[in-house]
């Protein structure tokens, strides 16, 4: 009983200088984005830049993180001679829960999460809508997309490639597990029906925010409830695709923490990946955070494991 015991403590205090050597090496490569500015006290995440990356749309909620009742809405900064400017509302949000926009690399469309109403007969839940702007630049008035994009499940987290392809997570039946992410390839201007990324990339727990490169040979998703999670509630992996293969997810251990890391996002020609982090397990909120992507995308892909 008593090398049980021994046993045990040893365990937990490896476990606990995993975490500690985790935690250090995160917050030596990586920084808060514009503290006190963007990344508050309240909950940011769900970050979008623009191609020249002085336009950045993100998603603020002003209550607690993991409530389960949080609304957010979608907010907008502008870069201008080196600062950001104070955080606003878009014209099209305030009203209803809105959150996870991207922005197309065009820069007239974005993509965003909302549970607005689009027509009583389509049932309320968080689907994925549209907006563009107008030929004065302003933004217009956005419109949902059509099945089988949305479902009457809850859609997460939409994205493109540079070909126009659509990559978003569902929790839509058929899937492998709790949630799953799908590609709609754009074929002559229309989306064609999504199609499951697969086993490779999907499991029987949960996948849900992520982000693809331009070329769309690259994934990084937030799962929960995997083996390698620090988190009980969502860490970053990452996969490269090879021959129409994707690779074995790897865990993102410089990334990850007890926390939630999720809604992650290349920018400025993939050089920096920013994400969003509550830090901790029980902490109130979430920040934005980047690091430079260079080293790690190096170091994943020549460590990528694809099975045939």
């Amino acid at each position: 009983m008593k090398l049980a015991k021994a046993l045990f403590g040893i365990c937990v205090l490896l476990v606990s200088l995993v975490l500690l050597v985790s935690q250090s090496i995160r917050h030596n490569h990586i920084e808060v984005f514009e503290a006190g500015n963007i990344s508050t006290e309240a909950v940011e995440y769900g970050t979008s830049f623009s191609e020249s990356g002085t336009e950045l749309y993100f998603a603020r909620s002003h209550d607690a993180w993991g409530s389960g009742a949080m609304k957010s809405f979608i907010y907008f900064s502008k870069q201008e001679e080196g600062n950001w400017s104070a955080p606003q509302i878009v014209s099209f949000s305030g009203q209803y829960d809105d959150s996870d926009p991207h922005l197309a690399k065009d820069g007239n469309s974005l993509f965003f999460i909302s549970q607005r109403p689009s027509s009583p007969t389509v049932p309320l839940s968080a689907d994925i809508w549209v907006v563009d702007k107008d030929s004065l630049g302003m933004w217009g008035t956005p419109y949902r997309m059509h099945e089988p994009i949305n479902s009457v499940y809850r859609e997460y987290s939409p994205c493109t490639d540079k070909f126009g392809n659509l990559y978003f997570a569902s929790d839509r039946t058929g899937g492998f597990g709790q949630g799953d992410l799908y590609q709609a390839q754009l074929d002559n201007g229309s989306y064609n029906n999504p199609i499951n990324l697969g086993r490779a990339i999907n499991s029987s727990t949960g996948e849900w925010n992520l982000e693809v490169n331009e070329a769309g040979t690259l994934i990084i998703f937030e799962a929960s409830q995997r083996e390698q999670n620090i988190s009980s509630y969502g860490d970053l992996y990452i996969s490269f695709l090879s021959d129409g293969i994707w690779s074995i997810p790897q865990h993102l251990v410089e990334l990850n923490t007890s926390g939630s890391e999720l809604n992650p996002h290349l920018a400025q020609q993939e050089k920096f990946l920013f994400f969003s982090s509550s830090d901790s397990l029980n902490s109130p909120v979430t920040n934005l955070y980047y690091t430079d992507f260079s080293s790690i995308n190096q170091k994943y892909k020549q460590t990528a494991i694809f099975v045939k």
